[in-house]
């Protein structure tokens, strides 16, 4: 009989943790035979036999023996090609050097890799040998799903944009359009709040706000339409991130005759010294700055240090403005107050009646966005050039109310 490799040697050291018992106990999985199998198939190390999973979906093992000397080799993920995906971290891979506490994925299961020590004989790992088989109702159900979907769909620019106009108070005439991105897939949801939920989790969630800014300058370049000023969104993740800068340098080379205005969240004023940085490349391409969900947070004493030109009041401060209390009213006249002293021009968001819309001009609102001045439509229908589409401007009281609730989602 052959003398065992050094390979053979070693004592097992790691070990995939997942919740089990609906969350309540943790269940280890010892790695101990290698190279560890994870797949659909029945002869594996780890078989998840779910339709996410493919059926040799990936393996672990340890890495090459070449490894720094002295040190215990780490192991190696390595994806087989599998359909829904291999990630460590929330970032899909097709090869990985782990550590302890990594984040492992596979299709929509997820892992913790912990390190077992050789003296640790507690018992709560799963012996060595065979195969052992989890249930769905024993795995995480933190993973969000159709990562696979959304790889497609930002690869294949699967996306369009629609566009909500701003109007003037009191009259309601159209000043500006905000720019929302929506989702083509089949199996996605067509809202940008559902697709950055799973962007978020692969790390894509940049790529898919640049898309969106991206597809928007392609039908404004192709359309030559004559717009008002244009409000662009923008993701937190790429607030600091050179490719932000890029992607409007390139929307301004595409359309440099378009006003437009950067969005950007109300979160990112707690690092003035990006937003000031940002603000001067926007002056560089004459885009002007927004910021959204004005008064969700407490950054407001920060507007000072960059001031935006306009202020997006968020929906939450006009619901229900009619009814509000007094003291409710006599904040969201400090902040307007705020916003004039920095010379930003507010703006109420959700509008959504005729008596929200009057409150609003008696607080001193000469802008305004909802579902009372219409839903998003295509470029098509906000030129005038889709009278047969069936995304119009112009839809019944009744209709557009009982969309109100679906846009507080958006």
């Amino acid at each position: 009989m052959s003398e065992p490799t050094s390979r053979e040697k070693r004592p097992a050291r790691w070990w995939l943790e997942t919740t089990a018992d609906g969350g309540k106990s943790l269940e280890r999985i010892s790695i101990q035979n290698l190279p560890f199998r994870i797949g659909r198939g029945d002869d594996l190390e780890l078989t998840l036999p779910f339709q996410s999973v493919s059926k040799h979906h990936a393996t672990l093992d340890l890495e090459e023996e070449d490894a720094e000397p002295g040190v215990d080799p780490r192991l190696k993920l390595r994806d087989l090609e599998s359909t829904n995906g291999t990630f460590v971290n929330r970032k899909r891979v097709t090869e990985a050097l782990l550590e302890e506490g990594d984040i492992l994925h596979f299709g929509e299961f997820e892992f913790r890799l912990g390190r077992q020590l050789a003296e640790d004989d507690t018992g709560d790992v799963t012996p060595e040998g065979g195969t052992l088989t989890l249930g769905r109702l024993e795995l995480s159900q933190k993973f969000v799903g159709g990562t696979r979907e959304l790889n497609d769909l930002i690869d294949n620019d699967r996306t369009t944009v629609v566009f909500q106009p701003i109007v003037s108070l009191p009259a309601g005439n159209v000043v500006a359009y905000e720019v929302l991105g929506r989702g083509l897939h089949e199996d996605l949801p067509r809202s940008p709040k559902g697709l950055f939920r799973v962007a978020e989790t692969i790390g894509r969630a940049d790529e898919l706000s640049r898309l969106f800014r991206r597809k928007a300058a392609s039908l404004l370049a192709e359309a030559r339409a004559d717009l008002p000023l244009l409000f662009l969104n923008t993701h937190p993740s790429e607030i600091g991130e050179p490719e932000l800068v890029e992607s409007l340098q390139e929307i301004r080379e595409r359309v440099p005759d378009v006003e437009l205005a950067l969005e950007i969240h109300e979160g990112a004023l707690a690092e003035p010294h990006v937003i000031a940085e940002l603000k001067s490349h926007l002056d560089e391409l004459d885009i002007r700055l927004a910021l959204d969900d004005f008064g969700l947070g407490e950054r407001f004493l920060q507007l000072a240090e960059v001031p935006p030109h306009y202020l997006k009041f968020d929906m939450s401060l006009v619901k229900d403005l009619v009814d509000a209390s007094s003291s409710k009213r006599r904040l969201l006249s400090m902040l307007m107050a705020a916003a004039r002293e920095v010379g930003a021009q507010p703006i109420a968001e959700g509008i959504e009646t005729e008596k929200e819309a009057g409150v609003c001009v008696m607080m001193g609102f000469t802008l305004a966005q909802g579902y009372l001045y219409s839903e998003p439509a295509s470029l098509a229908d906000v030129t005038g050039a889709g009278a047969d589409s069936d995304d119009t401007l112009e839809q019944p009281a009744e209709e557009v109310h009982e969309k109100c609730e679906e846009s507080r989602q958006q």
